[in-house]
Order: C-alpha cells, then sequence, then structure tokens
C-alpha cells in the first residue's frame, strides 16, 4: 500500500477545503500539521476525527524539522518562513504557493496525463465557487468552469477557443502571459464585471504551456466582507454584554476585619490573585466564600473578563454537566440547538464553583480532565474546545474526610488544593464583630434613605463617585450600640456566621426607631422571649432557665443528630432525654 504524503498547510485551514479537495487528487495527502499565527487553537481536526497540531511562530516551526514534510502548501507568503521553506525544498519538500495560484500547476500538469484524473479534476474544478478559466501559450481559452459562466454570466461557448488578448486584453490572464509572472489579488473588469483574481503561469520542463486563474465577484466579496465585519461587531458587542453582567460585585475594599487570622487570609487572597493557579476556599456557612472568590478574580489581571459562578448543589446532578461544559445540537432528546456551557463563558476569566463539595463523582472526574488538560467537550461533541479559565472553589465540607470516605476524588482534591484559604468562623474573631455590625447598620440606613426620597434624574447623576445634591448621612444619624450590646454580640456564638449577623442587624433596623441599641435589643432578637440571657432570669421559673440552657446548647452545637448528643452530654442528660425536653417545650 502506498504511503500517504505528509502535508503542511500555512494558512486558516478552514478555509482551504476546497484547495485540499484538489491536491489530494494529485497527492494520497495526510494532513499532519497546520501554520496559523492568526489561531488561537491548538490543534484542529481533520477529515473525521483525526487531531492535527497548530504551530503559530516559524520559531516552533522550525523546532519540529524532524517532522520532513512531503508537501507544504502556502497560504500566506509570510516573509519569516522564507528561510524555513527553502530549507523544506532543499530536503526535498513540495512547496506551492497557493495564494499566488502557483500550486495549480503540478496539478493540472499531472491530471492531464490520463483521462480518469483529467474527470476528476474537471469534477472538482466545476464544483468550486469561484470562477476558473485556463489558457494555452498563445492566451487560446481551452477550458472554464460552470462558476465562471454564472459569475460573468457569459455561456461557455462564448469564450473557448476566443483568445484572451481579445475578449479580455487587460485581465490577469494576458498579464501573466505577457511577464511569465503571477498576479494576485487583481481587481478589473470583465464584460461589465468587476472581479478579484489570482493566475498564475503553468510550467512544464521549464517552458510556459499556458496560464490559469482563480476568480470571484468583487462584489460579492465586498458584500461578505461587510457581513463578517458586521457579526464580529455584534460578537464582540454580545461579548462585552455578557462581561459586563458578569463582573464581579464585590472587592477585598468590601472585606472588613482587623483580627489576625482574618487580615492573614486576605494576604493569602491577594497572593493568589497574582497568581493563576486554583484556588480553593474552606469555611463554615456565611463566612464570605464567595465575596473572597469576587475579590480575587477582581485584583487578578482576569479584572477585564467574565467571573461566572456556579452553585453546585442548586443544579440538580444530571443538569450540571451540561450547565458546566455544554452540549451539541441533537445530543440529546430536547437539544434544538447548541449550548454554550459556564466554562466556555468563563472563557479569558474565572468561574467559581460554589460548595464544590456536593458534586457528582462522575462529575469530579470531568472536571480533572479539564484542570489538567485546559479544555472541555461538549456532550455530544466530536472534538476538544481549548479554554483559559481560572477556577476557584468553595466548599463548608472537609474535604479531606470526604476522600477518605470515597466521597470526593483524591486526584481532584490536590488539583483544587494548591492555595487554600481556610476562612475562620465569626466567634475565632469576636473582635471584628462590633465592626461588622456598625457597618451593616449604615449600609441599611444609607439604602433605606435613599429608597424614602424620590430624586429627578439630574440629582441622581453619579459625580466622582457621589450622588449629585446627597450628602452622606452623618454619624449621629447612624444607630449607635451601647456597651452592653457590643458586649453582648463578641459574647455570642454565631452557628450562622456573617449571615446570622446580616439577620441580627435587618431585625434591629425593622424594630427600632431609637439611635441606640441596647443590650435588651439584641438579646431579644439572639434569645427569644424563654431564653433570656441569665442575669434577665430573676423571678423566672425553672421551666424558663431550662429552656434558655437547651436552646444555648443547640445554638452551639446544631440540630443535627450529632449536635444533640453534644447537646445532652453538656446538658448532662441522655439523649433521650433531651428529645422528651424538646417535644415538652416545643
Amino acid at each position: 500500500m502506498q504511503k500517504k504524503s505528509r502535508l503542511l498547510l500555512i494558512g486558516f485551514f478552514n478555509r482551504q477545503t476546497d484547495m485540499l479537495r484538489a491536491l489530494k487528487l494529485v497527492h494520497d495527502v495526510e494532513l499532519v500539521a497546520v501554520f496559523d499565527p492568526s489561531s488561537k487553537s491548538e490543534e484542529v481536526v481533520w477529515l473525521k476525527d483525526d487531531v492535527v497540531p497548530v504551530y503559530h511562530s516559524a520559531v516552533a516551526l522550525t523546532e519540529a524539522e524532524q517532522i520532513n514534510f512531503d508537501v507544504i502548501v502556502d497560504t500566506l507568503g509570510l516573509e519569516e518562513l522564507e528561510a524555513y521553506l527553502a530549507k523544506a525544498r532543499a530536503w526535498g519538500s513540495l512547496v506551492y504557493d497557493y495564494r499566488q495560484s502557483e500550486f495549480l500547476m503540478p496539478v493540472f500538469s499531472r491530471l492531464m496525463k490520463s483521462e480518469q484524473n483529467y474527470h476528476q479534476a474537471e469534477a472538482a474544478m466545476e464544483a468550486a465557487q469561484e470562477g476558473i478559466e485556463v489558457v494555452d501559450e498563445k492566451g487560446i481559452i481551452t477550458y472554464v468552469n460552470a462558476a465562471f459562466t454564472k459569475i460573468l454570466d457569459v455561456p461557455a461557448k462564448d469564450r473557448l477557443g476566443f483568445s484572451v488578448f481579445e475578449v479580455s486584453p487587460d485581465g490577469s490572464l494576458a498579464q501573466v502571459l505577457r511577464t511569465g509572472k503571477a498576479v494576485f489579488g487583481n481587481n478589473h473588469v470583465t464584460n461589465g464585471k468587476t472581479i478579484i483574481a489570482n493566475a498564475s503561469p503553468l510550467i512544464s520542463d521549464g517552458r510556459l504551456v499556458g496560464a490559469v486563474t482563480v476568480f470571484n465577484d468583487a462584489d460579492l466579496v465586498e458584500k461578505m466582507i461587510k457581513i463578517l465585519d458586521r457579526s464580529k461587531e455584534e460578537i464582540d458587542s454580545l461579548k462585552e454584554e455578557i462581561h459586563s453582567m458578569n463582573r464581579p460585585k464585590y472587592t477585598f475594599m468590601d472585606l472588613a476585619g482587623e483580627s489576625a487570622n482574618f487580615k492573614k487570609c486576605i494576604s493569602q487572597a491577594k497572593q493568589a490573585a497574582d497568581s493563576i493557579s486554583t484556588v480553593l476556599i474552606t469555611g463554615e456557612s456565611g463566612t464570605g466564600k464567595e465575596l473572597f472568590a469576587h475579590g480575587i478574580h477582581a485584583f487578578s489581571s482576569r479584572f477585564k473578563g467574565p467571573f461566572i459562578k456556579v452553585n453546585c448543589p442548586a443544579i440538580p446532578g444530571t443538569l450540571l454537566e451540561s450547565e458546566l461544559f455544554g452540549y451539541e445540537k441533537g445530543a440529546f432528546t430536547g437539544a434544538s440547538k447548541a449550548k454554550i456551557g459556564k466554562f466556555e463563558l468563563a472563557n479569558g476569566g474565572t468561574i467559581f464553583l460554589d460548595e464544590i463539595g456536593d458534586m457528582d463523582i462522575y462529575l469530579q472526574a470531568k472536571l480533572l480532565r479539564v484542570l489538567q488538560e485546559k479544555e472541555v467537550e461538549r456532550i455530544g461533541g466530536t472534538h476538544p474546545i481549548r479554554i483559559d479559565v481560572r477556577v476557584i472553589a468553595a466548599t463548608n465540607k472537609d474535604l479531606k474526610e470526604a476522600v477518605a470516605k470515597g466521597q470526593f476524588r483524591s486526584d481532584l482534591y490536590y488539583r483544587l488544593n494548591v492555595i487554600h484559604i481556610q476562612l475562620p468562623p465569626l466567634r475565632k474573631r469576636r473582635e471584628d464583630v462590633a465592626l461588622l455590625a456598625h457597618q451593616m447598620i449604615r449600609k441599611h440606613c444609607e439604602k433605606d434613605w435613599f429608597e424614602r426620597r424620590t430624586f429627578p434624574a439630574p440629582v441622581l447623576r453619579e459625580v466622582g463617585g457621589k450622588i449629585k445634591g446627597m450628602e452622606p448621612l452623618s454619624e449621629n444619624q447612624i444607630p449607635r450600640m451601647d456597651a452592653g450590646a457590643i458586649q453582648e454580640l463578641r459574647n455570642y456564638e454565631w452557628p450562622g456566621n456573617i449571615r446570622e449577623l446580616e439577620n441580627l442587624v435587618e431585625k434591629l433596623m425593622i424594630r427600632g426607631d431609637n439611635n441606640l441599641i441596647t443590650r435588651e435589643d439584641i438579646t431579644s432578637i439572639l434569645y427569644p422571649a424563654e431564653a433570656l440571657p441569665l442575669e434577665q432570669m430573676e423571678g423566672k421559673s425553672l421551666s424558663i432557665m431550662e429552656k434558655r440552657m437547651i436552646l444555648a446548647a443547640l445554638k452551639r452545637h446544631g440540630e443535627t443528630l450529632e449536635g444533640k448528643r453534644a447537646a445532652a452530654k453538656e446538658l448532662g442528660i441522655s439523649l433521650t432525654c433531651l428529645y422528651d425536653k424538646l417535644k415538652k417545650y416545643r
């Protein structure tokens, strides 16, 4: 069996299909590489599933000399490749300059040798969308294809056998026959039609035996260019709109805290922003994991790119795969059109995978491949898609424990855990509680103050970050907390962390109209009527005090089975007794 010729294509791959089909009639070629400096892809797919590498620089191509291509088709004519192509010719490679139609010389000369090949070549040229015209060395027209007669609206019988010097004396073919040199991008009028043509001499045994031209309607080309430009503008506009819809909402300026362990987390996050490595953020629910992810993206070099959030447990496992990776049209019932996945949408930016500990083990394997190979494959797709995405993952679970139990892949854990930020719960940064509460109170007051007023459009115009005609609230307009309230906030365990603190502040703002928040205001919310602090228990019954102790224990340990066991142990009663008392009081 004859070995296939190894082909290197220099130029944009997808536009050269007709040329490759014609070339295959001469050589039994196998495309093994593409050189395309304008492409962002690392590989292309040719024919069925054959993956072909793409080189983007002359240096990279030169380093691949050991490939020894049998055939090279150059559609660009770049000066930076001249030395390389000269060396390739020295190796014995056949180098065709398709840009100037010179590749047609050996095509025609070899195809004319047998009747079978001639008919194959004629069929290929008849199927081409461009007009093709061939003349002999005297300028007599010997062939025109169907596209020629359609573009110029000239019957073949009115051209075949005529001299090109008579019917088109200023055309590309006449110019080639006069000079013996190829022309490229020649714009001229033929039969009242403006066309853009490439033409080249046909050489056999060193002698000029004719010429060939390939052309298209200039108006059609111009229209297509305008359509492409307009489509590109629309795509760029849509990309900008998508990016603007997926900007980070928070920065490191929104992260407040003076405690040493919290400042350490912010320092780690800023270091993470300077890198491109994956980040794993862990911590209890409500500790601000999403805010840190926003801040890392906003502080990184990718801040202009999209920030895509995915709440893993909020999407059913059967749908999460298509949400993350997308799907092709017809991939499954109901897939009437292709869908871009979250990873593709995040290209050039960041994807935030929240609560990744709840991800299905099957999807964990696909995510691992994305992290390793930097590519995704849509459901029903036939080839991978290269992506440039920074991954930030977050969870409130102990992933090491999940790995030990077989609920989380160890290889994925190590891929994610390149930079690890462990956020402290609010009870371990008690010195920050009053500061956070004051900021939340101010924010709530400013929002309420603004919403209660109706301003004309000019007043709402933002100037220098402030709203013209509106002064910020003064400190005496912001409710303050007395020492007892601050101490109560610091003493509380905050099982719900910052979310619970936000809930408390909102309730305080709804309830009170005075400018001073007291301990009683705090305790009335933290501890319902039957759960007051011990110092306020004077005159209360033993049952009320028992309720208070049970509620406090459950807040500390949680209401899971393990939490109730721990609460019962702390209270000095059995689990059965605890359930009896819960049933009695609740």
